[in-house]
This record gives structure tokens, sequence and C-alpha cells, in this order.
């Protein structure tokens, strides 16, 4: 009776895992935002006190990048790489440290104008981040090209800077309301995931063989091999990759049949639209 009942619990967390995978599909939307999945991920649920702590903006830089991208003035350059030449060592060319030097305090001295009683030094810190990976992502090879591409990213993170605060403004609501539910938020390589719909992202997550470690839940978890270390149901939560071993065959079976279920609906509903 135990393992028909944990078949049956098994059954029940595929049909809401894939219908949040096809509802995701359906949309056109990945369900886990605007992320870099293509490196190499460790991602975990985060729950509660631990996991607001983390609702940091440091935390929310990959969320984030990309998605403000207006440029600076030749001016802004102009002015920073004269100071940054006049200042070079051609022995230390470390453009992300030097992007820094010429960028984390005058975002600071920006943010606490606009915003005197947020937390500066961090927010600064985490914008300069953004601008100065992308304007870094050659290596210069001698001290002009060093201090323009310090000086791009230090005025290009200025000139974002609303932008920037806004987004993770944003993320900071989104991120502390997440930690407040039982599911919890989803953080890869210590960022923050701005996930629409946090069991459709860990299906999308476990699809492309990145595992979701979801130990941090009470209730215990229901993986894609099957559900484990609960003796009720309580709700379902997915981790780890796609299980195709012998001890995972009747999960298998019922993921292809809910594969072929899915594949069929959305024929019909592409049929209703033609």
């Amino acid at each position: 009776m135990n393992s028909f009942r944990a078949s049956i619990f098994t059954i029940l967390c595929a049909l809401l895992f894939w219908a949040s995978e096809v509802r995701a599909q359906e949309a056109g939307a990945n369900p886990c935002g605007r992320f870099d999945f293509s490196a190499g991920l460790s991602c975990r649920i985060e729950v509660s006190g631990g996991c607001t702590a983390n609702c940091t903006p440091i935390k929310f830089e990959a969320a984030c990048t990309g998605g403000c991208t207006s440029m600076s003035s030749t001016t802004c350059v102009d002015n920073c790489g004269t100071t940054c030449v006049a200042m070079c060592n051609p022995q230390l060319l470390d453009c992300f440290a030097g992007c820094h030097a010429e960028c984390d305090q005058p975002t600071t001295d920006q943010c606490k104008q606009a915003h005197p009683t947020d937390d500066c030094t961090n927010s600064a810190k985490a914008q300069c981040d953004i601008h100065c990976k992308d304007s870094c992502m050659v290596p210069p090879n001698n001290c002009q090209e060093h201090c323009t591409k310090c000086c791009t990213g230090s005025c290009t993170t200025q000139v974002n800077f609303d932008c920037d605060f806004s987004c993770f403004a944003d993320l900071q609501g989104g991120c502390d309301v997440q930690c407040q539910k039982p599911e919890g938020a989803i953080f890869c390589n210590g960022q923050y995931v701005h996930a629409s719909d946090i069991e459709a992202c860990i299906v999308y997550l476990a699809t492309r063989g990145i595992q979701v470690d979801v130990s941090a839940r009470a209730s215990g978890t229901c993986d894609l091999s099957g559900c484990h270390g609960t003796s009720s149901v309580s709700g379902c939560s997915a981790g780890g990759s796609l299980d195709r071993a012998a001890g995972a065959a009747p999960f298998g079976v019922a993921v292809f049949g809910l594969t072929a279920v899915a594949a069929r609906w959305r024929r019909r509903r592409a049929s209703r639209r033609a």
C-alpha cells in the first residue's frame, strides 16, 4: 500500500511539474527569468531567514546583467582616462580591479546623493561589477587600452545608475517575498534567480542537467526520480537531473506518457489558433 501511495504521489508530482513546463513553453518564456545557465552551476533552494539575508545587491548581479545598456559619453571616458594613464603601472594591468578603482567611489557618491538611507557601498560595488565585467571582457594590452576599458566601465555604470538601482530594488522585493514562501527562492552560484514560477524553473533546470538542492525545504523533496524524505503529501519540489536509471523506470514511463499528452495538447491549441 505504501509503495502504491508513493507511486501515486510521484505521478501527481510529475503532473504538476510537467504542467508547469508546458505552461512556460506555451507562454514562450523561460520560467527562470533572465539568467545565464550556460556555465557550470551549483543551484540550491534557500528558505526563511537565511534566504532573506541573501537578498542583497551583490546577489542580484546575474539577474540584472544585460538589462541596462545606456552608453557613456566620450567626454567622461577621456577625463577619466587622462588621470588613469598618468598613474598606470604597465606591470599591473588588471582591468577588472582597475575598473573598480575608477568606478566604486563615484558610483557610491552618486548613490548617497540619490538614496542617502541605502547601503550604497554594496550597491555601487554590485553595479560596477556588472559593467566592469562587460568592459573588461577582453584583457587590455597596454596602459592606454587598460585605462580606456576601466573608464568605459566606470562611466557606463554611472549613466546606468538609475536603471540598475531600479532593477536591484525590484529583485529585492521579489526575493524577500519568495523567501517567506514554503517553496523558497533559487540561488545559483550564490546569485538570486528571479523565477516567475519556482517549480517550473526547477523542472526547466532539471531537463538541462542542472541539479537544484532542495534540502532546505522542511517538508521533504520530490525529485525527478521520485519523492523522498516525507510521509505525507504536503507539496512537490523537484531537484536533480533527469534520471533514467532502472530504479526510476516507473517514473520514466509516467513522464513519457505525460510528454505525449502535453504534445497532443499543444497540437490541439495550435490547430484552434489556425
